[in-house]
């Protein structure tokens, strides 16, 4: 505050007078600290309003593609032919059950190549016995025949007189070699018979398999019919733009309210207030 004081004529000091325009102006800064917080609480507001926004968008395409999703998911597909196809959706499953009549023919076809393994397990222990075990069957008639025949060759050598005789002993001879190659055709045809059933047994192992495979097939057909039936989507293009806003808008609210605490630290005065200031505006920059 400035003094000034007047001295009088004879000398003596008179009384001091304040100048009347001589004022203190303390209230500038303060007056600058007010506006500049009801600035930082407008955009705080505003940072609000945005963020809660933001979040609305988020949750409404949230809720869009939850939508997609449940529009997406299978069916349940009942009477099929071989059976139904339902849809689990607190699995997120496919369950099939067969009807009555596919069971039986899995069951029949099932059954039908096990006893063909078995068959086929047993002819490869022993490749040559089948064949052998068929020729046994004819070896008795065919021998029986063989024997008729060379009892009549006898006969007519004999009646003849030429059993004995160098040419009866050629035909006799010629015979018997013809007998044993008849044989041993016999043996070779009925190996090839034996593996002719084998192939035949094979084919029909394939057939039940075939018959499996099939059915397995018509049931993953209509699993696929009843995924199908759910409509093809994509996410909504704006999901990762909301995400996006909600994570800058509580950027932004976060810098507000650092703003209005870090001022509110400052307006304490003094070493400690900004100290404070300056800490609470870092964590929420």
């Amino acid at each position: 505050m400035a003094m000034v004081g007047q001295y009088g004529t004879s000398g003596n000091i008179g009384t001091f007078n304040t100048p009347i325009n001589a004022q203190q102006t303390t209230g500038g800064g303060s007056g600058n600290m007010v506006g500049g917080l009801i600035k930082a609480g407008i955009g705080l507001g505003k940072g609000l309003y945005g963020n809660k926004l933001a979040n609305d968008n988020v949750a409404n395409m949230q809720g869009l593609y939850d939508k997609q999703i449940a529009a997406a998911r299978p069916g349940s597909i009942s009477g099929g032919i071989y059976g139904n196809t339902n849809y689990n959706a607190d699995t997120n499953t496919l369950d099939y059950s067969t009807n009555a009549q596919t069971q039986g023919m899995l069951n029949s076809l099932y059954d039908q190549q096990t006893g063909y393994a078995n068959q086929l397990a047993n002819f490869n222990k022993d490749p040559m016995a089948l064949g052998q075990y068929m020729y046994d069957l004819k070896r008795p008639a065919m021998q029986q025949a063989q024997d008729i025949q060379t009892n009549q060759a006898l006969e007519r050598l004999q009646a003849t007189g030429m059993l004995s005789s160098s040419s009866g002993n050629q035909l006799q001879g010629s015979l018997a070699q013809s007998q044993m190659l008849a044989n041993q055709e016999a043996l070779a045809q009925d190996m090839m018979n034996a593996q002719n059933i084998a192939n035949a047994i094979q084919s029909r192992q394939t057939a039940s398999m075939a018959g499996i495979g099939g059915i397995n097939t018509a049931m993953n057909q209509q699993a696929q019919n009843a995924i199908n039936m759910g409509v093809n989507v994509a996410p909504p293009t704006g999901t990762a733009t909301a995400y996006q806003n909600q994570m800058n808008t509580k950027a932004k609210t976060g810098g507000g309210l650092a703003d209005i605490l870090g001022m509110a630290g400052t307006a304490m005065g003094g070493p400690v207030g900004g100290m404070i200031g300056s800490a609470v505006g870092s964590l929420f920059s």
